[in-house]
């Protein structure tokens, strides 16, 4: 049987940790992901940032909105099918409100041989297009040398003040 090389790697959780520690988020509002399961529980471990589980992508969407509000540094840790489900509630608050949501996204079923566009299923083959037709700017994260896409597409939100996402393409070790 032949070996098919992987076109996205793990990315460390700490790594990713560090990264989100030194941006000063404030707090890690997540809907549970399996693709990142690795930074929850490294997250989890930690008193800061605090990480704060919402039930539905559109809760977390606004939770973010009002920890904004309220002078934190927040962000979203969720996954692909979640981001998809919730657009209508980032179009409201993050788009038309001028809200800056940096969002952590896992490919949730990813064929890690495959790059995106070349993954049989339509919420991994289509999510960058989706993406790209809400000029929601997007950034890939498919190896740990691609780990300053989290600063960039951090800062990218709060200049815009609209909703930036770093789609994380291989579970996190």
């Amino acid at each position: 049987m032949a070996h098919t090389a992987a076109v996205a790697i793990p990315v460390p959780a700490e790594a990713i940790v560090r990264e989100i520690e030194a941006l000063g988020i404030t707090h890690v509002v997540n809907v549970p992901d399996t693709h990142q399961k690795s930074v929850l529980a490294l997250l989890a471990r930690r008193s800061h940032p605090a990480l704060i589980t919402a039930c539905t992508e559109d809760e977390a969407v606004g939770i973010n909105a009002g920890l904004y509000v309220g002078g934190q540094r927040p962000m979203l840790l969720i996954q692909n099918t979640g981001l998809l489900a919730s657009l209508n509630c980032v179009k409201g608050i993050a788009m038309d409100a001028s809200v800056p949501t940096f969002m952590l996204v896992g490919l949730f079923g990813r064929d890690v041989t495959k790059t995106p566009e070349d993954d049989p299923r339509r919420v991994i083959n289509r999510i960058g297009p989706t993406l790209d037709t809400w000029e929601i700017p997007w950034y890939p994260l498919e190896r740990p040398d691609q780990i300053g896409a989290i600063a960039e597409a951090y800062r990218t939100s709060l200049e815009t003040r609209g909703p930036t996402v770093v789609l994380v393409g291989a579970p996190t070790s």
